[in-house]
């Protein structure tokens, strides 16, 4: 199975006296897939994507297009000349053209003829047409970013790279603009490399996710095998809300300060364990379960077709998430149980072995083969 995109060991430094804003980072793209760049603020991941698409030039490492070496620390192609478009987070329309121009602006070389009909068929494909003679100005949020996603796809790139693409639209266009913007990459067979600070965005677009910190990429996996089964305690966090628990792990089981939980692998001496808020339920006191332990709702949230509980025991707060129909208020006396097992965090204890199929799936090299053989299933 080879990738369509390879980065190796990239790394790139802003000033000589700064420390690096991207440091080592390696993955890989598969043809026809949506790969995420995660992470917050300053991590890393948009001047990832500019040197990727040649807008940079990294200190070390190197990126491949198939077999075409891009850059090395001999080696360096010009945004031109790589086959990848850019959509910017900004758009980056040109003003004073037509939707129809801007489209184009890629084909210019083309006869005039050709540039047309490959402008129609790209506004055709983005649903732009009846807008075709508008200018930017003139258009919605989500219809600027079709423009700039059919201008990026027109000249018709090995890869397209998105950099913040639904940043700029409210919540109720941001999900329609995403549903189709997936729909068109698929329809095109399109890979992409998406760059976000959107946790459900990339939940719910990409085939595989890259969560990155300081510069490094943490964790690389399909959008479940991350959030079932994080590896550091910071992308347990990241991918949504977590309850964080130290426990002392023997075998399948640890003790911990909710009692003992069962664990998703084997496990020996001190562990962190994460436990998402809905794997964990609250129940009235009684004997019928022994290992939950008694403590006081501190904190409701109803959330319409959920509820968010915070559930005090001891000196220390527990997160649970229900639905609608929990009948428990603030001050009820309760227990939690856990009703699915507790994630080992990587490296935490002092013998862990990794036995569950989730984990070994968030593995790149297993996520990637999972999403290759779905795709080859699908169709």
């Amino acid at each position: 199975m080879k990738p369509l995109l390879s980065v190796r060991n990239l790394t790139k430094q802003l000033a000589p006296h700064l420390e690096p804003v991207v440091v080592q980072v390696s993955f890989d793209v598969y043809a026809g897939e949506i790969f995420a760049l995660l992470g917050p603020s300053g991590c890393g991941k948009t001047t990832t994507l500019r040197v990727i698409a040649g807008f940079e030039r990294p200190d070390a490492g190197e990126i491949y297009l198939e077999d075409r070496l891009l850059d090395s620390t001999e080696v360096h192609l010009s945004a031109k000349t790589r086959g990848i478009g850019f959509v910017f987070q900004d758009y980056a329309l040109f003003p004073h053209l037509s939707v129809m121009d801007n489209v184009g602006f890629g084909l210019r070389k083309l006869p005039s003829k050709l540039l047309r009909e490959r402008c129609l068929e790209m506004m055709e494909l983005v649903d732009l047409i009846s807008i075709k003679d508008r200018k930017p100005h003139e258009l919605s949020g989500g219809e600027q970013q079709r423009v700039a996603l059919a201008r990026s796809i027109a000249p018709g790139p090995q890869l397209i790279l998105l950099d913040e693409p639904f940043s700029n639209l409210d919540a109720e266009l941001r999900h329609t603009t995403r549903e189709e913007v997936r729909e068109l990459l698929k329809k095109t067979g399109m890979s992409a490399v998406l760059v976000t600070h959107d946790q459900e965005e990339a939940l719910c677009l990409a085939n595989r996710i890259a969560v990155m910190q300081n510069g490094q990429i943490e964790q690389i996996g399909t959008p479940e095998s991350i959030y079932h089964c994080p590896q550091t305690p910071f992308v347990a966090e990241f991918l949504g809300k977590t309850n964080l628990i130290s426990g002392e792990a023997k075998g399948d089981c640890a003790d911990t300060p909710l009692g003992r939980l069962p664990l998703d692998c084997h496990a020996e001496g001190k562990v962190l364990l994460s436990i998402r808020p809905e794997h964990l339920t609250i129940e009235r006191c009684n004997e019928a379960h022994p290992n939950g332990l008694r403590g006081k709702i501190a904190m409701r949230e109803f959330k319409g077709h959920d509820l968010t509980y915070r559930v005090k025991i001891g000196e220390q707060g527990y997160i649970v998430q229900t639905d609608h129909r929990c009948p428990f208020k603030v001050d009820d006396q309760v227990q939690l149980r856990a009703v699915e097992p507790a994630v080992v965090i990587r490296g935490s204890g002092d013998s862990v072995t990794l036995e569950s199929p989730l984990k070994m799936d968030s593995q790149d090299t297993h996520a990637a083969e999972d999403f290759q053989n779905k795709e080859t299933d699908s169709s």
